[in-house]
């Protein structure tokens, strides 16, 4: 088994653009279409400036202006970005698809994420800080998509020469969002070279509905041979930033967690771990909804 269509979003920035290096050599691994997708919406700093011109905080004259400059601005990175994936469609011998929409990012990536076995897209929870909504972007396609999602933090230099998902880790706990997720990314694990399964015990009882740690090995090891199974010791400590160092200190790429939440309500009743998670990623973080 193996993804077939992978999404991944893509702007003109060293972030951006990782992405679409990482996307492709996973695309390569999985013989899979990538499909890239370029939103044409005006940066925040660019709805800044046209929000000022609105108010009359600048002179009506550069109103105009403005506006053109930012649409010449963004048809030039789509045109840069196009180029690129050519040239990486040559280079690793993989079936490309350009999207070039113009429109609300948190609209279009969702929508069109619905239509791919796993989506990926960058995730900094600071980036969104200042504005008004509730979930950040890559939180906004997550949980309205019901397609896994993976989620790459900011800084470009970590991942860009990373093999995404040649060593996979598992944050597991036993829990219906965790079986949900870790079903919805078989051909990630079946794709892997080797797995880590992280079990946290944080000092509380056990559910008695869950199985001990062999029970998903057995599980896993029908899908791949090279599994093993690590206890963290969370007590009293968060358990999200154990998890994310004993993942990368394990040379993981990216980690598979469950995502804990109600989004069909829009409450931010996201659980301490899948919060933890979302709120400082330092690992690319695989999640299903």
């Amino acid at each position: 088994m193996s993804f077939k269509d992978i999404l991944v979003h893509v702007d003109s920035s060293e972030w951006g653009r990782a992405r679409l290096r990482l996307a492709s050599n996973l695309a390569r691994r999985h013989q899979a279409r990538l499909k890239a997708l370029f939103v044409r919406e005006p940066s925040i700093a660019q709805q800044r400036q046209l929000k000022s011109s609105e108010l009359g905080l600048v002179p009506s004259r550069q109103t105009g202006t403005l506006r053109v400059a930012i649409i010449d601005d963004l048809h030039a990175q789509a045109i840069a970005l196009q180029k690129q994936l050519r040239e990486i469609a040559r280079e690793e011998s993989i079936d490309v698809a350009w999207h070039d929409v113009t429109g609300h990012a948190r609209t279009v990536v969702a929508q069109h994420a619905r239509y791919a076995d796993v989506s990926i897209v960058g995730h900094d929870p600071r980036e969104h800080a200042e504005l008004p909504e509730e979930y950040a972007f890559a939180e906004h396609v997550l949980f309205s998509t019901g397609r896994p999602v993976l989620m790459v933090p900011p800084d470009a230099s970590a991942v860009a020469e990373v093999r995404l998902g040649a060593h996979v880790a598992i944050a597991w706990n036993g829990s219906p969002a965790c079986a949900r997720t870790l079903s919805a990314v078989i051909p990630m694990i079946e794709g892997a070279e080797h797995i880590t399964v992280l079990i946290a015990n944080t000092g509380k009882p056990s559910n008695p509905d869950w199985l001990p740690p062999q029970a998903i090995l057995d599980h896993l090891r029908r899908h791949i041979a090279n599994v093993d199974v690590r206890t963290i010791e969370a007590a009293g400590a968060e358990t999200s930033d154990l998890l994310q160092g004993a993942a990368l200190g394990d040379g993981a790429d990216v980690l598979i967690a469950g995502a804990h939440g109600r989004p069909t309500l829009w409450e931010k009743l996201l659980g301490g771990v899948t919060r933890g998670l979302l709120s400082e990623p330092r690992i690319p973080i695989l999640m299903s909804s």
